[in-house]
């Protein structure tokens, strides 16, 4: 079973699902685009059919590092593919595009849905830096003091929407979450 890190915890915490408790857990995290490219690689091998290098690099973009997403982009693409014995980057820009179109539907509308207003202030305050963001400055933008909103980023952290990217540094987790956000405030 997978999920994101949220809905893991508040499942655990669901009596009846106590078989749960018992299962190993671990965190996957982001995965390198190593990593992905060799799994895409080596699944569509052993499906017995070939991908080109060109799809091969648009998937690895397409998924970003989000274990989700690696599922969505690799099974759409080899569903809009079946007849195929190769993958190619029309393929996969195919699959990617409904891919992106679940997550939304399943992942970032959810996710939006589940925040309360101080988190989506926080993240909004995030908005602004094209890569990572330093708290003491979303801080700053949120006219709070860096302890408060603090306790923001913890649970942020905690839910897998946003991840550090260093000491004193966040950036968002959930891929395109950051240009949804933008679409929802604008």
């Amino acid at each position: 079973m997978a999920g994101l890190p949220y809905k893991v915890s508040a499942l655990l915490r669901n009596d009846s699902v106590s078989f749960l408790r018992r299962s190993q857990y671990h965190q996957l995290g982001r995965i390198t685009d190593v990593e992905i490219a060799n799994a895409f690689r080596k699944t569509v091998e052993a499906g017995g059919r070939s991908i080109t290098p060109e799809a091969l690099e648009n998937a690895v973009k397409a998924v970003d590092g989000f274990p989700y997403m690696m599922q969505l982009v690799g099974y759409r693409t080899w569903d809009v593919s079946e007849n195929s014995p190769q993958i190619s980057a029309s393929d996969v820009q195919q699959g990617s595009l409904l891919a992106r179109m679940e997550l939304r539907d399943r992942i970032l509308e959810t996710t939006y849905r589940e925040l309360s207003d101080k988190d989506i202030e926080f993240l909004l305050a995030m908005l602004p830096d094209s890569g990572p963001s330093r708290v003491s400055e979303i801080a700053k933008r949120m006219g709070v003091a860096s302890n408060y909103a603090s306790q923001y980023k913890r649970r942020l952290l905690e839910d897998g929407v946003i991840g550090e990217r260093g000491r004193g540094l966040v950036g968002f987790d959930i891929p395109a979450f950051r240009e949804f956000l933008s679409e929802k405030v604008s």
